[in-house]
């Protein structure tokens, strides 16, 4: 029975799940692991040696077999392996930092920053932290305009048979209604409702995924959520909610801290990433095309013509498409990615500083 779960087993269980989802993922992305494809890696500074085959090959094998003998023998020396892999990988290719892995990533982490013999509630609570982290965030971040606008602009789409002052109501609704469901679960009164409207949302989720016909990558993460919410939530109790932020206060969890709340409140003001703040679906997040002038068009290769789309006669190459086709995943999306990719682009040319090459637009602003 879920109620008799102690803290150490629900740990287990969080981290089978995180670790799960995770090997899923590499499964269904096995490129987005590897340097050699038709797809540029995007290191996280200039000069960092880029594994080719057949080491690119070893290193995602390497860190895929580290975590499923993690899944079954969780030694907190694996689980250390596991992290610095992540790190080491994603510096090699930003791609990576995908919101779904980098979950995991925070759960693992939380986890292996204590000592095994570290009283399992002290770990717990810290692990919860990712968990608030993921709604509260989630819902602010969709407090702007262009989310309404979007969000407003689907729901019309699909339920225009529902009046336009209901899904007016609902699209100014989701936000809070969102964070919400973060805030509900601290407080023992309110915490099984919101882990019933976390459960809903990530299920229609998974429907409407399968309805539309896309965005599969996404549906192991949002089973892990629901599988991961109940079993840490459900039977639950607390003295008081400041129990999951200065509950035997440790520099362990300070570093939670600063990833679960300094930094994505920093986002507010530019100084993290969207998704490793938890901006998920938030209409912040920029999607970008380069458009290619003539002589650089003859000049590249026939892998990334294939990607060409016309706008105007001219053409051009939707970072999402090409990504997604290749690595699976949509193009992490920042300004620093979609500009390495636009040099990438003119150094095809034989004078790739000169002007009007290309042009990088962001499409969904």
């Amino acid at each position: 029975m879920i109620t008799q779960l102690t803290d150490k087993q629900k740990l287990n269980w969080v981290r089978s799940f995180a670790i799960l989802s995770m090997l899923i993922m590499m499964l269904y992305a096995p490129k987005l692991w590897i340097t050699t494809k038709d797809f540029p890696v995007i290191p996280l500074f200039d000069g960092l040696p880029i594994p080719k085959y057949p080491f690119d090959y070893i290193l995602a094998i390497t860190y895929a077999l580290s975590m499923l003998i993690y899944l079954f023998k969780p030694k907190r020396w694996l689980g250390v392996l596991i992290v610095v892999l992540y790190v080491f990988l994603s510096f090699i290719d930003q791609n990576r930092l995908q919101p779904y892995f980098y979950q995991s990533m925070l759960t693992i982490l939380a986890i292996v920053l204590y000592k095994e013999h570290t009283k399992t509630k002290k770990v717990l609570h810290t692990v919860i932290l990712i968990f608030l982290a993921t709604y509260f965030w989630s819902g602010i971040h969709k407090v702007n305009g262009i989310f309404y606008t979007q969000w407003m602009h689907a729901l019309q789409k699909h339920f225009s048979f529902i009046p336009e002052i209901l899904l007016q109501l609902f699209t100014y609704a989701v936000p809070w209604l969102e964070a919400l469901m973060g805030v509900l679960l601290l407080f023992n009164k309110t915490r099984k409702i919101g882990v019933f409207f976390i459960i809903i949302m990530h299920s229609i989720i998974v429907i409407m995924l399968f309805y539309l016909g896309y965005g599969y990558n996404v549906v192991p993460w949002n089973l892990q959520n629901i599988l991961s919410v109940f079993i840490i939530f459900w039977s639950l109790k607390t003295d008081s909610f400041t129990e999951f932020f200065a509950y035997q206060l440790s520099y362990q969890k300070i570093i939670l801290l600063v990833f679960t709340v300094i930094l994505p409140i920093s986002n507010l003001f530019g100084g993290w990433d969207h998704l490793l703040s938890f901006s998920f679906f938030s209409s912040k997040l920029n999607y970008y095309y380069v458009e290619i002038n003539e002589e650089l068009e003859n000049k590249l290769p026939n892998h990334i013509k294939r990607y060409f789309r016309y706008n105007n006669n001219k053409p051009i190459i939707y970072l999402n498409e090409w990504s997604g086709d290749v690595n699976k995943v949509l193009f992490y999306p920042e300004d620093r990615i979609a500009n390495y990719m636009d040099v990438y682009l003119r150094s095809f040319a034989d004078n790739p500083q000169k002007k009007g090459l290309t042009k990088l637009v962001v499409y969904n602003k």
